[in-house]
């Protein structure tokens, strides 16, 4: 009898997705920063008829259902945590293309995308790309996706065509020596990420990987309106647990878009021309992030009524964060189970099927790092802002001090899109360069 062999797809998200094979029995090329040359206005128009509001929010949706499950998972420890939702959606996106059947149901159900055909979803992916790639002045948003694949692996032409019209993907060899497959991969993420994500893979993959799907984000965004340096002081942060922490503090008062209730305040700090921007949410005192998270879960568009200009006096920490995990347990809870299964997976519009041949996800491996600054923010995972005019700002400023968890989100003002997202509950300090 011949052993049948089960092809495991590993999902890394900065991102990549990553197969293997195992018995029954038992010179990389520069990321493409945004083009200098501005998307016209037809273009971004047509970009825009692309994008259906409800996947946008399918997607940060799922962002936030991670970041509650991680974050009750590590409550205890009380370490940060940094996703980056469209650089999970773009992994996941690519697997997609060569899913079938009830496999192809149940991640269409966790992504959002019930009811569109595969060239809907492809058409949103690459209209997302195309916008989140030519962000405006003061922004750069880097996005790079790649397909390795041993020599001999039966990939299906039509599927690799559509990764690499949808997303642009590379196509490159993987090396048959583990180590050095781990030393490539992560050679070409850290320069993916502009070196913010020197070790995405912290082990060699298996000696029967066969292929390996990555998608890498890096953003670097200059602040409409920088923080002074010269009115940053040392200031405590109130953990969770009590204790405190000695932070650096960031302050400046300006008008920023701004909204509050009797459990958070929200800001919107711009970045550039203001395409692109930084949502900060505190809770109030004795209220949690999972809390917060949870109102928002159930009600997806409080955070975009009754927005309005206020002047704000605001206090932000220095921060960096970083986070790493392995989300196959959390999107088999939230119900994509069927793509795991080594035995019931259907992936054949990826590998040609064959009588000793079946191809499941075994791992979804993402880290993220961010680092927010008097400056702006640089992060990686591997329409201009509107200034009210009219009324006088408030005499009071309205006061936001955030000295305690929250959670943050850098924007796609035009989309609504979330590239990252995260719940800082203890500041650490940017390294020095």
């Amino acid at each position: 009898m011949h052993a049948r062999l089960r092809v495991l797809l590993l999902l890394c998200c900065i991102s990549g997705l990553i197969i293997t094979s195992c018995s029954a029995k038992g010179d990389p090329n520069q990321m493409k920063i945004n083009s200098n040359q501005e998307l016209s206005e037809s273009e971004r128009k047509a970009a825009l008829k692309e994008i259906e509001s409800e996947r946008i929010q399918a997607m940060n949706t799922m962002g936030l259902h991670i970041l509650q499950q991680m974050g009750a998972k590590g409550k205890a420890d009380g370490n940060n945590l940094l996703i980056s939702p469209y650089s999970i959606t773009a992994a996941i996106g690519m697997a997609y293309n060569g899913s079938v059947g009830e496999t192809r149901r149940e991640m269409a159900e966790v992504m959002g995308w019930s009811g569109l055909e595969m060239e809907q979803v492809n058409a949103f992916q690459a209209a997302l790309q195309q916008l989140l790639t030519h962000p405006g002045k003061g922004i750069e948003v880097g996005i790079a996706n790649s397909m390795w694949v041993k020599d001999g692996i039966p990939v299906v032409e039509a599927y690799q065509t559509a990764v690499q019209q949808t997303y642009e993907a590379e196509i490159r060899t993987l090396n048959g020596q583990p180590a050095q497959a781990k030393e490539e991969i992560n050679q070409w993420v850290k320069q993916h990420t502009e070196g913010m994500i020197p070790n995405l893979m912290q082990e060699p993959p298996a000696k029967e990987a066969l292929m390996i799907l990555v998608n890498a984000i890096a953003f670097d965004g200059n602040w409409m309106y920088e923080f002074d340096p010269e009115y940053t002081t040392d200031e405590e942060f109130k953990l969770a647990n009590g204790k405190e922490l000695s932070v650096r503090m960031m302050h400046q008062t300006k008008q920023f878009q701004y909204l509050e209730n009797e459990d958070w305040q929200a800001v919107r700090l711009p970045y550039g021309d203001g395409q692109m921007h930084l949502l900060v949410v505190l809770p109030r005192e004795g209220r949690t992030l999972d809390e917060i998270q949870q109102q928002l879960l159930d009600d997806p568009k409080r955070l975009d009524r009754g927005s309005e200009y206020s002047l704000v006096e605001l206090s932000l920490p220095r921060f960096r964060a970083e986070y790493g995990m392995n989300l196959k347990e959390t999107l088999q809870q939230m119900g994509m189970e069927m793509a795991f299964d080594p035995y019931a997976a259907n992936f054949t519009e990826m590998i040609s099927p064959g009588p000793n041949l079946q191809t499941y996800i075994g791992q979804v491996v993402h880290r993220a790092v961010m680092e927010v600054s008097e400056q702006g923010t640089v992060a990686a995972a591997s329409t201009l802002l509107g200034m009210a005019a009219g009324s006088a700002p408030p005499t009071d400023p309205v006061r936001m001090e955030v000295n305690r968890p929250f959670m943050v989100a850098v924007v796609d003002k035009s989309t609504g899109a979330w590239l990252f997202a995260g719940n800082v509950n203890q500041p650490e300090e940017i390294p020095s360069r």
